[in-house]
Order: structure tokens, then C-alpha cells, then sequence
């Protein structure tokens, strides 16, 4: 099942258990447009992250209270609780293109904690290599994301696309179904991506020494 598809799905399990499936109550109660009304439930349409988590938002719900599948991230699980600290999930890796690729760990196989103060109990993290992000972020420094924050335009933020890329930029602006990132690193251009190929764009918390990293115990 694609994302797009788990979190139609999502939505309209929660659309059956809280409006009976009646679409008119739903319109009626959310101030969503018919249009829009019917993108969610046209499987031809896209449904990301960003459209997910804006539905959330407008409906006025915790995020996550619909799409459960926003609460994890490279196939690893938020933390929980935050008493272990945030879990590094993964590495970003710089390839010669200008992309990081995914390297994420399996489930329950990750590289260890950060000491890091964070109200979002999903924040992760991810090592850092390369230099597209110099001197923001230097190699084998760690990002911290907070999936339940939100972004705008001139933050930092992780994007995972559908082809595996990750990439931690400056979100310049999403305009006609288009987002647009900048590199700190003058040397990488801008990039411009379909937002119905984005699988998640997450903020960038803060940047972690390696300092704060200690090992799983």
C-alpha cells in the first residue's frame, strides 16, 4: 500500500467512526470545501503528509489522531516517552548527486540516544555525513526532527521523497502543488519537488554534537 493510500485509508476510517460516513456532516462541520472533500476521497489523488496534517489541524485534533502512520518515520518508532532520550533512527548520507539516501535501521536496531530537551514525544534523530549543509551542519553531527511541529517557509526541515531520497534543507516555499528547497551550502542548488512525491517533511529542531550521542544500554 502506498502513503497516499494508508492515509486515505486512515482518513476514511476516522470519517465512517465520527460522521457515519455521511459526507454532507462532515462538510457541514469542518468548513471544507466540496472540492477538497472529494480529493480525500479520490483514490486517483494525492493525499501528503502536509495535506494530512493540514485536515488535522483545520479539524482542530491532536496530531496523529487521524493518521496514526505520521507517528513513524523510516520504520522506526517515535520516542515514546523520552526517558531513554531521542533515538537516532538512521543516517543521512550525502551521495555524489547531492542527495542523502536513506540508511535508516531496522526496528528495534537503531544507533543510540541524544540528550536532547523536546515536548514532542515522536522526535527522532538522524547522523549527519556530507557537506551540503556545511557549516550548518558539519559530517557525523546529528539533526533532531519533531514531526509534530509545525514549518514555514525559511525553516529547516528533513524531506523524504518517494525514491528513498533524504534530504535536511531550508524550505524555501510550496506554491502549485510544487515545494521548493534551498541548500545552505551555496554550492547545491535549489531543488524543486512535486509535493505528491513527498512521503514527509519534518522540522529541524536543532543541530546535536556529538557530545550529547551516547550508546543504547
Amino acid at each position: 500500500m502506498s502513503n497516499d493510500s494508508k492515509r486515505r485509508a486512515e482518513f476514511v476510517a476516522y470519517f465512517n467512526k465520527a460522521y457515519g460516513g455521511d459526507r454532507q456532516l462532515f462538510l457541514s462541520e469542518s468548513g471544507i470545501s466540496k472540492g477538497r472533500a472529494t480529493q480525500y476521497f479520490d483514490e486517483s489523488e494525492p493525499f501528503g503528509e502536509r495535506a494530512a496534517a493540514s485536515l488535522e489541524k483545520r479539524l482542530d485534533l491532536e496530531p496523529g489522531t487521524i493518521f496514526k502512520s505520521l507517528r513513524v518515520v523510516n520504520g522506526a518508532a517515535g520516542n515514546a516517552n523520552n526517558k531513554m532520550g531521542i533515538p537516532v533512527v538512521g543516517t543521512a548520507q550525502l551521495g555524489d548527486d547531492g542527495y542523502f539516501y536513506d540508511l535508516s535501521y531496522p526496528v528495534g536496531h537503531g544507533d543510540g540516544y541524544l540528550n536532547w530537551p523536546t515536548k514532542d514525544a515522536n522526535a527522532y534523530a538522524v547522523r549527519c555525513k556530507g557537506e551540503s549543509m556545511k557549516p550548518r551542519i558539519r559530517h557525523n553531527e546529528f539533526a533532531v526532527l519533531e514531526p509534530n511541529h509545525p514549518y514555514a517557509p525559511g525553516d529547516e526541515v528533513l524531506v523524504k521523497d518517494q525514491l528513498g531520497r533524504v534530504m535536511i534543507k531550508q524550505l524555501a516555499y510550496i506554491r502549485d502543488g510544487m515545494v521548493h528547497l534551498d541548500s545552505v551550502n551555496e554550492s547545491f542548488q535549489r531543488i524543486s519537488i512535486e509535493e505528491s512525491e513527498i512521503v514527509a517533511i519534518h522540522f529541524v529542531a536543532g543541530i546535536a554534537k556529538s557530545a550529547l550521542w551516547r550508546e543504547a544500554t
